[in-house]
């Protein structure tokens, strides 16, 4: 066969068709990425809000609780339970305790449950809050408070229950063989249940000793335990005057040494109270505070050792964050040195040279003054040196001063000593302007500032909250 002649066939190149479209759509999703990415990684410029606030300064401390306390002896052997509450006021006469010779009591009130009544709605309630109370304040550092929450609990249902005002039982129960006592207490005062041996400790036998706490251990009888006669099953603090005695350094001595009354919190349970601070120096020679209460005693009728703060300061006014405090330089001139003109403008006589250099003459510079006190004028210092404000190195004369030769040193001041003021950067109008600060007080992170100062700041202000990333004069967009 003859071959076919292809001279003729034109080849083409099969080169993609650009689709437009799908062109820009890729510039624009670039573009937004970028854009996105962008404002991710550049610093954030955020405000704050300007609200009153405090700082307050604790110094934390250990001491340990005198009491007018006294230990009371169980009156037979037996086995215990307890009428009142730990914590809780009894009268002369009242009774605090049953002793159980035997241990039948027990036994025969789970046979005859018409000896006792429900509990009211009400002292459901209590008993509840008396749970929620303990659930939220309980730390495992002080496990004793578990015991004296059961021995509460369980004193409450029997002086809520009718066995206690039942006026047959103690016939009907001796009729039965079932020997028990009820004990009275014959002093008014509170009931605790923690006993330690301290419980006649006095201030001039405390000893540095003590606070290492080696080998201290206090004692709480549980309802329903068996007691031998003689020994202590709880105790009676009759006054509710107290105290709490710490030991002293030199630094801390010296702190205290002119404070007589003194705020002090309770950091476990977190309770503020006033206490007349004395020092004293005890038997063993070592000098210890001592805090005089006379109130919250029955909260801590059941510790002997208790950590407190006491306040040192407590100072009240404009809180801010120590990221928005910048500084702000200021020439300072003196006031008697500024002109006020008829109009209400303000300056200064600058002196300058005349044109033909052979003598001085005296203009008026209209400045904007950014601040008075009682001795100085703060202006503002230009950014750029080709405009009239008044710059370093000039010279002004006292207002009335005209003429050089009358311008002697006392009547000339050479614009040069700069001051430089705390402030922040108001934004509420949409820009940074500057506003000084008079810092009173101050922690890691915030600062309290005066209220009402001039040329300052006001409650629900708004101000850049890192002055490192703005300068005066930018636009903020909040």
């Amino acid at each position: 066969m003859a071959a076919k002649d292809t001279s003729n066939v034109i080849k083409h190149n099969n080169l993609p068709k650009i689709n437009v479209g799908m062109v820009i759509f890729v510039i624009i999703s670039l573009y937004i990425v970028f854009s996105v990415y962008s404002y991710i990684k550049r610093d954030q410029i955020r405000y704050y809000e300007v609200l009153e606030g405090s700082i307050v300064r604790q110094e934390q401390y250990s001491g340990v609780a005198l009491r007018e306390e006294e230990a009371v002896d169980a009156v037979s052997s037996g086995y215990i339970h307890y009428y009142i509450q730990d914590g809780k006021r009894v009268a002369v006469g009242s009774a605090v305790y049953t002793v159980d010779e035997t241990g039948s009591l027990e036994s025969y009130l789970k046979e005859h449950p018409e000896l006792t009544q429900e509990l009211s709605s009400e002292q459901v309630a209590d008993i509840r809050y008396k749970l929620s109370d303990f659930s939220q304040s309980f730390k495992n550092i002080n496990y004793s408070d578990l015991y004296n929450t059961k021995i509460s609990l369980d004193a409450a249902t029997l002086e809520y229950s009718s066995i206690s005002s039942t006026q047959d039982l103690d016939s009907v129960l001796s009729q039965l063989g079932i020997n028990y006592s009820r004990i009275s207490a014959d002093k008014a005062g509170v009931v605790s249940y923690s006993i330690d041996g301290y419980e006649n400790l006095t201030p001039d036998a405390v000893t540095e000793d003590m606070f290492l706490m080696n080998g201290y251990k206090m004692n709480i009888t549980k309802p329903g335990d068996l007691v031998e006669g003689g020994v202590p099953v709880y105790k009676l603090i009759t006054s509710s005057n107290w105290s709490i005695i710490f030991p002293l350094d030199d630094e801390i001595k010296e702190k205290y040494q002119n404070m007589h009354k003194v705020k002090v919190h309770f950091t476990d349970k977190d309770l503020y109270t006033n206490a007349v601070l004395d020092v004293y120096t005890a038997s063993d020679g070592h000098e210890y505070g001592q805090l005089s209460l006379n109130e919250l005693m029955e909260e801590f009728c059941d510790e002997r050792f208790i950590r407190f703060e006491i306040v040192t300061s407590d100072r009240r006014g404009l809180k801010i964050p120590l990221s928005s405090i910048t500084g702000k330089d200021f020439f300072i001139v003196p006031r008697d040195f500024m002109v006020t003109n008829e109009d209400g403008t303000t300056g200064f006589n600058r002196q300058t040279i005349s044109a033909d250099g052979t003598g001085t003459n005296v203009e008026f510079v209209e400045s904007d003054i950014y601040r008075l006190d009682q001795q100085y004028c703060y202006i503002t210092i230009p950014e750029k040196t080709d405009t009239n404000d008044l710059k370093l190195n000039d010279f002004i004369v006292r207002p009335g001063v005209q003429e050089s030769q009358n311008a002697d040193v006392s009547n000339t001041y050479h614009v040069g000593p700069v001051k430089t003021l705390q402030g922040v950067y108001n934004i509420n109008r949409g820009f940074c302007v500057f506003r000084q600060i008079i810092p009173i007080e101050q922690n890691n992170e915030y600062a309290i500032v005066e209220k009402n100062t001039d040329y300052g700041i006001s409650v629900y202000d708004h101000i850049v909250m890192d002055a490192s990333l703005v300068y005066e004069g930018q636009l903020i967009y909040q």
